[in-house]
Order: structure tokens, then sequence, then C-alpha cells
């Protein structure tokens, strides 16, 4: 069997969107694949002897809540496990993922103003593979969107998108952006980004015959401005269903990257974060 997907459920609005794409990614990519359901009660200290019970019953509140969420995902066949665990978040939630190495967590994240969410929290401090889901699930797949730098994570996150393409008879759209230079010549910006333009479209060509790609409809665009607009712009353009991207690029050796970040800050479709 592959490796599981874990869902993390916090039993708040995102939950039947994190639901529902996993039901879309057993039933279209990962068919072998099992779903796990997990949640964490945090427990702040040890708890007195009086209150354990009182944990417990919590805890059984939870499972059957989770057992109740995983009834269409059994209707359906679909492999699914349940867990609740009891203790601190981030020494629990470490201890999940180093012992069930899923091949990625679906997490609901929504942006705050005054602060940062715990699910931003998770993204920078576990070096795995996410996919963030805000109000629309992943439940069709029709057009992917992987922006590419040419960097580690970037590469990693192309092979994914020929996987998904490939198993979903999906268009994926490869989309490298320059940096536009601040310069008030039109003439000398234009000319920059010609060249800039042949650099990258023989990179990406050396690029392709070291990889092994499938029989997929995928074309590639290099575009000029700024990396975020021209992301955005390009997801409403073509009406994207889903973003596969590195969790960073070249600069930053752990953590989230900056376009990365605004990415899931900036659009309602799901976003995957490779690792």
């Amino acid at each position: 069997m592959s490796k599981p997907l874990a869902l993390a459920i916090d039993f708040k609005k995102f939950t039947p969107a994190i639901i529902t794409t996993g039901e879309f990614l057993l039933d279209h990519i990962y068919k072998n694949s099992k779903v796990i359901l997990f949640h964490i009660i945090e427990q702040f200290f040890t708890a007195p002897a009086y209150l354990l019970p009182y944990l417990n019953i919590e805890k059984e509140r939870l499972e059957k809540e989770l057992e109740s969420l995983a009834q269409p995902l059994y209707k359906k066949n679909l492999k699914v496990e349940k867990v609740v665990i009891l203790g601190d978040f981030w020494t629990s939630l470490r201890q999940f993922t180093e012992t069930v190495d899923p091949e990625l967590i679906v997490l609901g994240y929504e942006p705050h103003l005054l602060k940062i969410p715990t699910a931003e929290k998770i993204l920078e401090r576990l070096e795995i593979s996410f996919l963030v889901v805000k109000e629309k699930p992943l439940k069709a797949l029709r057009k992917i969107l992987c922006p590419f730098d040419f960097s580690e994570k970037a590469i990693s996150a192309l092979k994914r998108a020929f996987f998904f393409a490939k198993e979903t008879a999906s268009e994926l759209l490869v989309l490298n952006v320059v940096n536009a230079l601040d310069l008030m010549d039109n003439t000398c910006r234009l000319r920059y980004f010609s060249e800039r333009e042949k650099e990258i479209q023989r990179e990406w060509e050396s690029l392709l015959q070291h990889l092994s790609v499938p029989q997929i409809n995928f074309r590639f665009e290099c575009r000029c401005g700024n990396r975020l607009e021209e992301i955005l712009r390009t997801v409403a353009e073509e009406n994207i269903d889903l973003i596969i991207m590195g969790r960073r690029g070249k600069v930053l050796q752990v953590g989230l990257g900056s376009v990365s970040k605004a990415v899931i800050k900036n659009t309602n479709i799901p976003v995957f974060l490779v690792n």
C-alpha cells in the first residue's frame, strides 16, 4: 500500500472541504492509499488524576465525531483510520507525522489580520508536503498551475504536477515569472525580458531531457512581472482548480517561502505545497 494521506480535522468551518478533498484524492489520484483522520486535544500540563476521566470523555466524544465524518468514506469502500491524540500539541504532531510518515497532510487555512494562524505555524515548522484548502475543496481537477523557478522544491513540485495531470487527465500550465526590472526605459525592459526568456526556455528544454515526462497535455510559459500578481492573474484567467508549487524557492533552507505563503493567503483554491 502507498503512504497514507493525513487529514487534519479541527471540527471548524473547513472540515467539510478537508473531507471532500481527501475523498477526491483517494478516488482519483492515490487509489491505493488510506486516509487518517486525526485530531489533537492540546494538553498544556500533566493532568491531575481527577481530570483524567473528563479528558477521556472528551476524547471519546471526538472519536465519535470522527467516526461520523468517516461514514461517507466507508460507504465508498475507502480505507479510513481515525486518531485522537491527547498531549502537547507540537510534540504530539511531530510524533504523529514521524510515525505515520504521510504522503501529505490536508490542512484547512484561514488568514488572520492580528495573529499568525496555527495552520501557518504548522506549514512553517513541519518539513513535509501539505495540501492547503480554504473555501473551495478539491472535488474536480481539469486544470493545474505549477509556478516554477527551477529550484529543488520546484522540480519536486513539477514531478508531482506531472503525476496529478496524468492520473486525472488534467491540463497542466507550468509558469515561470521573471521579476520586472525597475527601469524608466521601456525598450531596455523589453530587451532584458526577451533575453531572459530565451535563457529560461533553453534551461527548461534541458531540464525536460532529464525528467520522465508522461503523456499529458501541458505547456510552459514565461512571463515578466510580480510573481504573486502573475500567479493570481493566471489562476483567474485560466480557471485553475489546483496550484502545485514548492514549499520555498532558492533562498530559504527551511520553512515556507514568501511567495508560497502569499499564494495560500490570497487564493481560495487548494494549494499543494510540495516538500
